[in-house]
């Protein structure tokens, strides 16, 4: 079949409508994706502050280096990036005068608590009418993503019947990480979008030549996929190589005289970004300051590292949700044989047909350019970088062999076909099957079905919120005995403050109290904070107090409270009657054990409830 593309007068209409179609189906997912996703990605957060920084007026980011600093902000996180993807952003708020109700905020408890905690930023959930601008980040990756599909797909097509073009690019659309990707704010997808562009580009140069045209259109889309990440600065090293052949082939150095004039090109449009580099970190592209922000490797890489860095490049390539939330281990079991049966047809494809050579040489090394690079960089970091998203801007090499490889070992499309179904089905199932559990949506009612068991009607500061009551119940966490509570708070005003919910197990030591053991957190666990509330709304929050191993007797009063985490200061809290709980904090229960080492729990209210008077607990806390 000859050369054509979706750009062509010769290209079918019903080409045009099924891959219309297909970028439909994509864009329904991602968009559900989008909308519907927790902020659960550790470097969204970073790259939204930088978005916010250029949006608020600040400027490009300059990261000070100092060896007393003791951290780095959200904005210097990534504010080492080219930044062509926040400026869009920003620039996109600004004209439509798009602004956060509810801005994304640093969780103080990460990974502080015994369980929950898991995300990084804060609220987890939100809609687009709270954060406009999150989600314009958001939506924009997505674009980014249908646009590197649509790239991709042209690229093949340069090479493929529409058949295995189309198939190429959905085992990359339909991977769930890469819709996991293409709906998060960050720059990973834009980048991944303007390097199918310059591979286009790339390709028709192959193609056709290197003219006047060829070699400024290359270099042009190089240097706009340097400004959105420097992974997009890796193509001109086979621009320069397709030069070279293609000036050996014609036995001409126009070839070379125009990928000149391409590479000069990139440095007018990028050399301000270079220089900046150099004259603020010494470095043209800022690489240095990787070892800076997530520490310096110590130790030579083994063995052992480099097998584990391939395992864990290989299961997040596919799907890796946030910390410890990959697959189940048969997905990367099924996905590893089935890409060693493509590799196999792959080599039987490429041995039969030659056409094909110059495609797959193309595609895999520049796969092995960027897992190169990517294997230079993290191997001065003491943690490993990103992980399978980085590769992404690549992920055509392995799109393409599935396609190929697996269409000639079985002669037919239908089993390849059914294969990339079968993949947009898990990632549509995806996010319930391994996300949402992990981060739970919020309770929310407008009316309790049922009061609590222990009614309180307590509120807080300038009657802000209330707390209508709780339930009680003996569970365990991580192997530790605890005490679940489930808090039933009405928020009574909005408030712009994040607020902290502290459970203390407080005990008389030498008549002064001491914390036995406690529980600080956001609401939630860092899903739900006080700035997220609404008035009017009902939140049903469960919160988990750990005890004090077994064997060790203890008695203590379960104490409750909201503070200020800048200032440690408490909200007040008030009973029913209007009256200031001591200290400011509010007692749920009496908590001790026997002789026997049995657990008791006693709440101070509720119907038939055992008063704690009545208990081992010392009463002057109480009511």
């Amino acid at each position: 079949m000859g050369v054509r593309t979706l750009f062509s007068h010769r290209t079918p209409n019903w080409e045009r409508l099924i891959l219309s179609l297909f970028l439909c189906g994509f864009l329904a997912l991602g968009t559900h994706y989008a909308l519907t996703n927790p902020l659960c990605k550790p470097e969204e957060g970073f790259h939204y502050a930088y978005a916010i920084h250029l949006w608020s007026g600040h400027g490009l980011p300059i990261i000070r280096i100092s060896p007393e600093r003791p951290g780095f902000t959200a904005v210097e996180m990534e504010g080492h990036q080219p930044p062509l993807f926040y400026a869009a952003v920003a620039t996109v708020a600004r004209l439509f005068h798009l602004q956060d109700k509810i801005p994304v905020a640093v969780n103080p408890y990460l990974l502080g608590t015994l369980e929950g905690n898991r995300s990084p930023w804060t609220p987890v959930y939100s809609t687009f009418s709270d954060t406009p601008i999150f989600f314009t980040g958001r939506l924009t990756a997505l674009s980014c993503g249908a646009l590197a599909l649509l790239f991709g797909y042209l690229f093949c097509r340069l090479f493929f019947p529409w058949p295995l073009a189309l198939l190429s690019v959905a085992f990359i659309g339909f991977n769930p990480q890469f819709i996991f990707i293409a709906t998060s704010f960050s720059n990973d997808m834009p980048v991944t979008a303007a390097v199918q562009a310059g591979l286009w580009a790339l390709g028709k140069a192959f193609r056709r030549g290197i003219g006047p045209w060829e070699g400024l259109r290359a270099g042009f889309t190089i240097a706009v996929a340097t400004l959105v990440k420097l992974t997009g600065l890796g193509l001109l090293l086979p621009f320069i190589l397709i030069a070279f052949w293609q000036a050996w082939k014609q036995k001409s150095g126009k070839p070379l005289i125009w990928a000149a004039a391409g590479s000069l090109l990139i440095g007018i449009i990028d050399g301000w970004w270079f220089w900046r580099n150099w004259t603020l970190y010494r470095h043209p592209f800022a690489t240095n300051l990787l070892p800076v922000f997530l520490g310096l490797r110590t130790t030579p890489w083994t063995a052992n590292d480099f097998k584990n860095f391939l395992v864990f490049l290989w299961k997040s390539y596919w799907l890796d949700f946030g910390p410890g939330l990959f697959a189940d281990p048969w997905v990367y079991t099924v996905t590893g044989l089935i890409g060693i049966l493509a590799v196999m047809g792959l080599a039987f494809a490429v041995t039969r047909d030659r056409s094909l050579r110059p495609f797959f040489l193309l595609v895999w090394g520049w796969f092995a350019l960027v897992l190169g690079s990517l294997f230079q960089l993290t191997s001065k970091t003491a943690i490993l970088m990103g992980g399978g998203r980085l590769l992404l801007p690549a992920a055509i090499a392995a799109g393409a062999t599935l396609a190929v490889g697996l269409t000639r070992l079985y002669r037919h499309l239908i089993l390849p076909a059914g294969l990339a179904i079968l993949l947009g089905i898990f990632a549509a199932i995806a996010p319930a099957r391994y996300l949402y559990p992990a981060f739970p949506r919020p309770l929310l009612v407008k009316n309790l079905e049922s009061p609590p068991a222990y009614p309180l009607d307590a509120h807080f500061g300038n009657r802000q919120f209330e707390l209508i009551g709780y339930d009680l119940e003996q569970t365990e966490l991580s192997g530790r005995r605890a005490v679940r509570i489930t808090y039933y708070w009405r928020a009574l005003e909005k408030t712009d403050h994040n607020f902290s919910v502290f459970i203390h197990l407080e005990t008389q030591e030498g008549g002064q109290p001491a914390i036995l053991t406690q529980t600080d957190t956001y609401p939630g666990y860092g899903i739900w904070p006080t700035s997220a509330w609404q008035p009017g709304w009902i939140f049903v929050d469960h919160l988990a107090l750990p005890l004090p191993p077994p064997g060790q007797a203890f008695s203590g009063t379960v104490l409750t409270g909201l503070y200020f985490l800048p200032t440690m200061e408490r909200l007040p809290a008030y009973d029913r009657a209007g009256q200031r709980f001591p200290a400011d904090a509010v007692p749920l229960a009496c908590i001790w054990t026997d002789e026997g080492g049995a657990l008791h729990l006693a709440a101070p209210t509720g119907p038939g409830a055992p008063a704690i008077a009545d208990s081992p607990c010392d009463g002057s806390n109480q009511q």
